[in-house]
């Protein structure tokens, strides 16, 4: 079945977050993207998990078919709320995360506000275990907001400071790559801007990640891309160090192709590469 829906969080914070429901598994699965995408980039898993799951996928907001916020940032006290209401619209009181890159924020902070409902979650290349320091930078003071505006808005600029840090190597190549082609519009720089400063306060506590995961015996999942230099693996160090047990799952891939490649290891879970 696929259904697409639009729940409001409030008329100050998200109006009408569309999510796409698909798959008929007897288990629930909520599905967060990375920046730039939409709910369509989940389909991979969704072909080989839509008779464990019924996954619901959603357009974050700037993304897909849902709006921009109303306000500039959204709050975890929101965050809440609008997931309160989408549960009891929809019947559902135990359920499963995934989140892809900046997806990963939205997964871990929904497990910090409802541990004890969540089943399993799956962090793929997961944005929120540590934070970039030019994110950072870019997102919490005045002026270098008004920097990163500047720099987002004026592409050659961009440009020409992106390479000299990759001169410096103070940044990957790939990186730059990545960046140039999500800031290729005016529509898509947008995006980015309003997406970093939107969703700064999306923080998950770490160190209560872990015990809350502990405490409730929920199944973790981390999948990381061997060539993946957006996200690379020592990032997810500050949670995993605190959970012995929880092994990331390597996979032979950058970070684009990520999902593909775990819908891959979901059907034939390959040995792993060191």
């Amino acid at each position: 079945m696929t259904q697409v829906s639009a729940t409001n969080l409030n008329a100050y914070e998200v109006p009408n977050l569309v999510s796409v429901t698909l798959g008929h598994g007897p288990k629930t699965l909520l599905a967060f993207h990375g920046i730039g995408q939409d709910y369509r980039c989940f389909l991979p898993l969704v072909e080989v998990l839509k008779n464990q799951y019924t996954f619901y996928l959603f357009d974050l907001p700037f993304h897909g078919q849902s709006p921009a916020l109303a306000s500039e940032k959204l709050t975890l006290e929101a965050w809440k709320v609008f997931l309160e209401d989408f549960l009891k619209i929809h019947q559902i009181k135990n359920f499963s995360l995934m989140g892809f890159s900046m997806g990963g924020k939205f997964a871990l902070v929904t497990l910090q506000l409802f541990s004890k409902q969540i089943e399993s979650c799956w962090l793929l290349a997961p944005d929120g275990i540590t934070e970039s320091p030019w994110y950072g930078l870019a997102t919490r003071f005045w002026v270098s907001k008004k920097l990163f505006r500047f720099f987002v808005s004026n592409v050659n600029h961009f440009k020409k400071l992106a390479h000299l840090l990759v001169k410096l190597k103070l940044i990957e190549k790939s990186a730059v790559k990545f960046a140039e082609s999500t800031l290729a519009t005016s529509e898509q720089r947008e995006r980015v801007y309003r997406s970093w400063i939107g969703f700064s306060l999306m923080r998950a506590d770490i160190k209560l990640i872990a015990q809350l995961i502990k405490e409730n015996q929920i199944d973790l999942k981390i999948f990381l891309g061997k060539h993946d230099s957006l996200l690379p693996a020592h990032y997810v160090l500050p949670l995993t160090t605190q959970l012995p047990d929880t092994k990331p799952i390597v996979l032979k891939t950058g970070h684009h192709r990520l999902i593909e490649k775990v819908a891959e290891w979901v059907v034939a879970p390959p040995k792993q590469d060191k």
